[in-house]
């Protein structure tokens, strides 16, 4: 695995502007500075992910069973004889169950 399967391009170019930002904040070095250690340190990133893998993939397939999940939710029958109102209580109760789930993952993420 490698970081760019994780984030796409653009995310990646923010995660290394971010940490130009901090090397420079940290360490009163140049921006020219903070490239070299950047690009000197990109082969390590890579290696400290491998530590990762097994927590990512789990991750992975939480979020795959997550949607799973929604899906199946929204694809219950509906009889086509009930009224609009229950299919829309139905619809509601599940976007509020997965944003509430949603939520909570990022949240514990973002508290690492």
């Amino acid at each position: 695995m490698t970081l760019h399967e994780y984030v796409t391009d653009a995310e990646f170019t923010d995660v290394l502007d971010g940490v130009k930002d901090l090397l420079k904040e940290t360490y009163h070095i140049t921006d020219r500075e903070a490239d070299s250690v950047l690009r000197a340190s990109r082969d390590k990133a890579e290696a400290y992910v491998q530590d990762y893998t097994p927590y990512l993939k789990a991750i992975k397939e939480i979020r795959h069973a997550l949607r799973e999940t929604l899906d199946t939710q929204f694809e219950q029958a509906v009889d086509p004889e009930q009224e609009l109102r229950i299919r829309m209580s139905n619809d509601a109760a599940v976007w509020v169950t997965f944003e509430c789930i949603r939520r909570f993952c990022k949240n514990s993420v973002l508290n690492l």
